[in-house]
């Protein structure tokens, strides 16, 4: 029987391969790094949505104004549903979000302008900035409506990133809530906003 000599690496050839390996690290460094930031505007996106969805059904739940607010003054995503009149069936707080449950990259900025109907072309294209707005909230009637001057509009943006994707979140006079992607055409894809 044969026996061949066992063979490893030489330092040459490791080297060789820890500068590739480094090298292939660097370069996907960047595009984690937008993923991440993006991923992060997109949970506080769907956060308010949820929120916002949890107000509307427990209104018509229980018959009763539900109000969801954005709590943080500086844009950072947290909220609070309750009821407008807090009773012994209906508290004050029926669930909340703090800042410490979510990213501190995500910002929110509001708007209380009605939504033109049909949208035009292009509505979104500009952000509303971090932080404008709040604190704001928007109230459901027992029928699931919001109050007509409350917030119609929410912007997610990232802090770090003018890069990151942006959502927008909008509730429409007969309380209907989207989420959307200003990038994309409505008209080219459903996740698009206009």
């Amino acid at each position: 029987m044969l026996i061949r000599p066992q063979r490893g690496l030489s330092l040459v050839e490791l080297m060789i391969a820890f500068t590739i390996g480094g090298m292939l690290l660097m370069a996907g460094i960047p595009a984690f790094t937008s993923w991440i930031q993006n991923a992060q505007n997109r949970t506080a996106a769907e956060s308010v949505v949820n929120g916002l969805q949890l107000a509307r059904l427990e209104a018509v739940r229980r018959s009763a104004e539900v109000r969801f607010e954005l709590t943080d003054a500086d844009g950072l995503v947290a909220w609070n549903v309750g009821c407008a009149v807090a009773t012994a069936e209906c508290p004050s707080t029926i669930q909340r979000r703090k800042t410490a449950e979510g990213t501190v990259n995500a910002r929110a900025g509001v708007s209380t302008a009605i939504l033109p109907n049909p949208l035009p072309p292009g509505y979104f294209d500009t952000a509303i900035a971090a932080g404008t707005g709040l604190p704001a909230s928007v109230s459901f009637n027992g029928l699931g409506r919001p109050a007509v001057d409350d917030v119609t509009r929410i912007d997610i943006t990232n802090a770090t990133s003018v890069s990151a994707r942006r959502y927008v979140v909008t509730v429409s006079a007969g309380g209907q809530i989207r989420m959307c992607d200003p990038a994309l055409k409505f008209s080219d894809n459903p996740q698009g906003c206009s």
